[in-house]
């Protein structure tokens, strides 16, 4: 391991018309002196308002929005061939493309039209991954969390969450060290139902943001009732706002937790809400159905894996556990914490037991260079919050504490936590990683130990990778009066300890190392900053030799 500073290294209209429509926009969409925003300038987006795209070596999975409502199925051009799109949502603004047949490791040129053959914007380049058994030199990730949130009004002269040009500012800047993945790890959307009503800042949310997009019914569904243009409203705001087309070249996997379920993690005598609601499972499947992509079907990923192919959803895939496999260089595996979790005593799972048990599978399986687990509850730290692994609570000394139990906490989460560590520090020919959301935070080190189970032979690497929209109220230390820390089973050597700042990472894979460089900035540092921010740490996970 090694720890340093380092330098950065429905409308039917013509093309001519929509040049005119989008060049103001892409020019407001500007980055500086960034290369990768100056390119997003010339690139005309016409009548999209939003691309995400997901691939794996044969397959695209594109999501994506238009400005105006189309009667008939728009069409992906991919060179040569038509792919028809499936409508996402009752009006026919939100399109889903499906494009099997592809072959590995091979650029295509993709393109959007209407029925007749319009086009609605430029193509642009996608590239499928390296298939099963070829071996890549390198891959690049960025990777971060909490990108959702509504800026608007302050509190006290204190955020909820980060103004959204200084959002995009980060992303773009992300965006300019071209990676070839992005992880967007959980809460991409805050709209929080229940637990709104238990913070102190409850009504000045309700007064500032419901009023603005509307109040939800929670005795009606989402689509077809007033529901879905409110919730179009949010998620227009908070993911096709933060993302519009930056997006549409790199490859994206988006893991959903407890804020996309439109409620906090908490346990009160009046609410528990893990897993959440009928109302906010309801909620997060229509938002994924219509903005993000799930996880395309992997050969080593068992089809029965709950979460499978729900009514609608695109041949094979999962909405909750998920596999990035770039040939054999890298494997990472995304589970959901939080959709599945159970309040089963000694016997209590967050995930379920199969899904358990595909993860240790494929964690000893050792078939790739490197193995890395991208879980939506961080490993190693805690806040003292309902829905971490660890029994710490926060105690009446303002830091988490063992001797005081933790309400609706479970064993059989940390006893489920065990075996997934345990399986980690199994592995001989890589070592063990971990990629973490949730915590609004960055952070790098290895634990030792966790408990019972001693993991000095092969400590297990983990990384919080920055979080992208969290504003002062949001950071823990605010929110929950306490500052997240190793929990107090954890033994840990901490390369960089929690810190409270917006960010991201920059994680390059090659066949001898994992390379992470942690990128931090937070107002009051000027917003200019951010185009020429310099890594607070460059962390090394090494394979053994």
């Amino acid at each position: 391991m090694r720890c340093t500073s380092d330098e950065r290294w429905s409308g039917a209209l013509d093309r001519r018309q929509l040049i005119k429509l989008a060049g103001g926009a892409a020019a407001a969409g500007m980055s500086g002196s960034l290369g990768r925003a100056a390119a997003q300038q010339v690139w005309n987006a016409g009548q999209v308002s939003h691309i995400i795209p997901t691939t794996d070596h044969r397959r695209f999975l594109i999501k994506t929005s238009l400005k105006a409502a189309l009667e008939r199925p728009p069409l992906l051009r991919v060179d040569s061939r038509r792919i028809e799109g499936t409508r996402t949502d009752t009006a026919g603004r939100f399109w889903m493309f499906d494009v099997p047949g592809l072959t590995p490791d091979t650029k295509y040129d993709l393109q959007i039209e209407t029925a007749d053959g319009q086009e609605l914007c430029d193509a642009w380049p996608l590239k499928t991954f390296p298939a099963p058994g070829s071996r890549p030199v390198r891959t690049r990730i960025l990777a971060y969390t909490c990108g959702g949130g509504y800026d608007g009004p302050s509190l006290d002269g204190k955020t909820f969450w980060l103004d959204m040009v200084a959002r995009r500012k980060l992303l773009d800047y992300g965006l300019s060290f071209s990676p070839d993945v992005v992880i967007a790890n959980g809460d991409h959307i805050y709209w929080d139902q229940d637990t709104t009503f238990t913070k102190s800042f409850g009504q000045h949310i309700v007064r500032h943001w419901w009023g603005r997009f509307g109040k939800l019914d929670r005795s009606q569904p989402f689509f077809g009732t007033t529901n879905e243009e409110i919730l179009k409203g949010i998620a227009d705001y908070q993911i096709a706002g933060l993302y519009d087309v930056k997006l549409r070249s790199t490859p994206s996997f988006f893991l959903t937790d407890d804020h996309d379920q439109f409620d906090n993690d908490e346990f009160t005598d009046d609410l528990a809400t893990m897993p959440g609601s009928e109302f906010g499972l309801d909620g997060e499947d229509a938002t994924q159905f219509m903005y993000y992509p799930e996880f395309l079907p992997d050969a080593n990923r068992p089809a029965y894996l709950l979460g499978s192919s729900k009514i609608g959803r695109a041949t094979g895939v999962n909405q909750f556990f998920g596999t990035l496999r770039y040939g054999d260089l890298l494997e990472a595996v995304f589970y959901d914490c939080r959709r599945y979790a159970d309040y089963r005593g000694i016997h209590a799972r967050l995930v379920p037991q199969r899904t358990e048990d595909w993860l240790v599978s494929r964690t000893l399986a050792q078939d790739t260079a490197h193995f890395v687990h991208v879980p939506s509850i961080p490993f190693a730290y805690t806040s003292g919050k309902l829905g971490d692994w660890y029994p710490d609570l926060l105690g009446p000394e303002g830091h988490v504490v063992l001797y005081r139990p933790k309400p609706g906490w479970q064993d059989g989460w940390l006893a489920q936590h065990q075996r997934l560590v345990a399986a980690l520090g199994k592995q001989r020919q890589r070592c063990p990683v971990i990629v973490e959301g949730d915590f609004h935070s960055s952070a790098a080190g290895r634990v030792m130990r966790v408990g019972d189970v001693n993991l000095a032979a092969n400590p297990v690497h983990v990384v919080l990778g920055g979080t992208l929209g969290t504003g002062d109220y949001t950071f823990p230390s605010q929110v929950r009066a306490v500052e997240s820390s190793p929990s107090e089973l954890v033994t840990m050597d901490e390369a960089l300890k929690i810190t409270e700042k917006n960010g991201f990472s920059i994680i390059d894979v090659t066949p001898d190392k994992i390379t992470f460089r942690l990128f931090m900035w937070r107002p009051p540092e000027p917003i200019s900053a951010i185009d020429t921010l310099q890594p607070t740490l460059v962390y090394e996970a090494k394979r053994p030799s």
